[in-house]
């Protein structure tokens, strides 16, 4: 069977539990007697199956890492008496059953028996995660196309086959044979009747002791066998801090409320605690369909993409990416060092100290992303195709992460806002380089530095370079002088001074391949409108906002003639962008600087922008409504 990139979603077959604040007193020697050698395919269906006894410690990884192959393979192995792996069962001192290791495999079983590969899951949770539903469906309907190729079939043949068996049996007075059954449901219910018999399943070896011992257990397991990688193994070593928190509640948001401590005690008995904590838990699910909403798809089809596009074959690296976004809202460039200075924080604290540090984490975060995304009034509403992808269409996150590092940069309360009103002022030149450029630009940094948060601070010193020139040489982008002014900018990104030549490869005539699909994305542009005010690409309806081109206070009527679609930012700064367009007023570009040890915090310099609001713009601004909007390592960045 030739593999696909397609992952089953198998997350919800055994139960996850919240060991965190409930630890387990009860004498190890209390639950001796419930030990058992084997997990028999007989006690995973019935009235009463084992699965509702299984259960996964919270800090277990996401069932969701088995391609449909995967899942068909083990299928073949178990049901043809093959030798398949132990699997490791932690026997909790109350008597508990918790799964270590073979979680996939156990899963696996259970979607089989009731023909669950993650495409049946309850609507609420589709709901929250609507990215799940598109990847579960065509990793399902893989599934069942490789058990019918392969001639396992369906567990529903099987119990029908094994119920006419018996049947028959009670009519003949004996075992029905050919004559009976046809030969396939005469093989389907003897296998049944094996079942019943033999040991046919998963041998299970035993881990007993305490929450630690459990924990300590699994990290073990996994340095040996598929690893976990460094930041898998890094978010259970400190799953307690509110960073690691949020960031499993913000990835796998239809499971929110688990990773907090919403029910411990010391949250219940007060209501300021219970008030934070649903804070967390209405910005996290606000996140994440900022973040991962509409679907990421290849080849490009729409002008709407996701901020943060991360890859469905590769489920384990959207926490990863954000973690390291998440440290780019704390004001760092997103690098691991500090990443992991994030996730030690508070990993002793109490619910108090954890729920505040998720507030915070989650305003700034929400802070951050409101400068470029979004229907606020602050957002300059960047459209990630133009902005955050390359000529092909692939997400690029050394993109995003510098432009949220550079905009949202600054140590005295103005700089953000002033380098906004500039950069709408040009922001339309700023676009027509960057789209003319951006492949270049992501090759020169990736070249020479690397790629992602490794070339935060290289990423926004070109965008600061670049606006820097627009308005040197006063939007005149096509003249000789700021094209020479230009090449030399991209000369100074990175370590070397040495030019490297980007070589053109041979064509065969045709389009194929990355020329094709960077045909796709530049019909897609079409889509885009220009905002009359800054000149930068908006999507009509998505995180728009309506103003009116003559001014009420200038006699403006609020018809359809008058009215028109604009950036957020761009509707309530109109005045002091379009007098810097004309001249009438100047400010002077913030300075960009080398980022020291210590920042004042995003979130505090985003505030005061609320001072420079109109009053009667700001109460207009903030009572709309937001407006419709649709809902391997593939992501690279060279």
């Amino acid at each position: 069977m030739a593999k696909t990139n397609l992952k089953v979603y198998l997350d919800h077959h055994i139960k996850r539990e919240n060991l965190l604040y409930k630890r387990i007193a009860t004498p190890v020697g209390a639950a001796q007697e419930q030990q058992h050698s084997h997990l028999k395919i007989i006690e995973l269906y019935g009235s009463k199956p084992k699965t509702r006894l299984l259960k996964k410690p919270d800090f277990q990884r996401a069932t969701w890492a088995w391609t449909p192959e995967d899942c068909v393979s083990l299928l073949e192995s178990v049901l043809n008496e093959q030798v398949v792996p132990s699997i490791i069962m932690w026997l909790a001192p109350d008597g508990s059953q918790y799964v270590l290791d073979g979680g996939h495999r156990i899963s696996v079983l259970i979607a089989w028996i009731k023909d669950d590969w993650g495409d049946r899951l309850p609507s609420e949770i589709y709901d929250k995660d609507k990215m799940l539903q598109g990847i579960a469906k065509a990793a399902a309907q893989r599934v069942r196309a490789l058990l019918k190729e392969s001639g396992i079939g369906f567990f529903a043949e099987y119990d029908e086959a094994e119920a006419r068996y018996d049947e028959l049996e009670k009519q003949l007075g004996r075992k029905p044979g050919f004559g009976e059954m046809d030969a396939e449901s005469l093989r389907y219910a003897e296998m049944v009747r094996r079942w019943d018999g033999v040991n046919i399943g998963f041998p299970i070896l035993w881990v007993r002791g305490d929450y630690a011992k459990a924990e300590e257990s699994f990290l073990k397991i996994n340095k040996s066998g598929r690893l976990l990688s460094d930041w898998e193994t890094k978010l259970v070593e400190n799953r307690n801090s509110s960073f690691a928190r949020t960031v499993m509640s913000i990835s796998q948001i239809h499971d929110a409320e688990h990773c907090w401590p919403v029910h411990d005690d010391e949250v219940k008995n007060d209501p300021l605690l219970q008030q934070d904590a649903a804070v967390i838990l209405e910005r996290v699910r606000d996140l994440h369909e900022l973040l991962f909403t509409p679907d990421y798809e290849t080849p490009i089809k729409r002008a709407e993409q996701p901020l943060l596009a991360t890859p469905y074959t590769k489920p384990e690296m959207k926490p990863a990416y954000l973690a390291e976004l998440l440290t780019i809202a704390e004001g760092k460039k997103g690098q691991k060092p500090e990443t992991e200075a994030l996730i030690k924080r508070d990993k002793y604290g109490s619910a108090r100290d954890i729920i505040g540090g998720g507030v915070k984490l989650v305003n700034d975060a929400t802070a951050v992303l409101s400068t470029i995304y979004g229907i606020s009034s602050r957002s300059l509403m960047l459209m990630p195709l133009v902005y955050f992808y390359n000529e092909q269409g692939v997400p690029v996150r050394s993109l995003l992460y510098g432009m949220l590092y550079w905009l949202n940069h600054g140590s005295e309360n103005r700089d953000i806002l002033d380098r906004k009103r500039l950069f709408s002022t040009h922001r339309g030149a700023f676009e027509t380089v960057l789209l003319e450029h951006k492949d270049t630009i992501i090759k020169r940094i990736s070249r020479r530095i690397g790629s992602g948060p490794e070339v935060t601070y290289q990423t926004a010193r070109y965008f600061d370079g670049l606006l820097r020139l627009i308005i040197e040489y006063k939007e005149a982008i096509d003249s000789t002088a700021f094209k020479s002014a230009h090449e030399t900018l991209i000369e100074t990104l990175g370590s070397s001074a040495k030019t490297e030549v980007i070589k053109e490869v041979a064509s065969s005539g045709l389009y194929r391949g990355r020329d094709r699909e960077a045909v796709n994305v530049k019909d897609v542009f079409n889509s885009f409108q220009l905002c009359e005010i800054c000149g930068g690409r908006y999507l009509p309806a998505l995180f728009t906002q309506v103003d009116h081109k003559k001014r009420r206070s200038e006699g403006g009527k609020t018809t359809l003639e008058n009215a028109r679609n604009t950036h957020p930012f761009c509707n309530n700064q109109r005045d002091i962008i379009e007098e810097l367009r004309s001249g009438k007023k100047h400010i002077d570009l913030p300075l960009f600087e080398k980022p020291k040890e210590e920042q004042m915090s995003f979130l505090s310099l985003w505030e005061n922008e609320a001072d420079e609001l109109d009053p009667v713009e700001e109460a207009e601004v903030t009572g709309i409504e937001e407006l419709d909007s649709s809902s391997d390592d593939f992501i690279s960045d060279d």
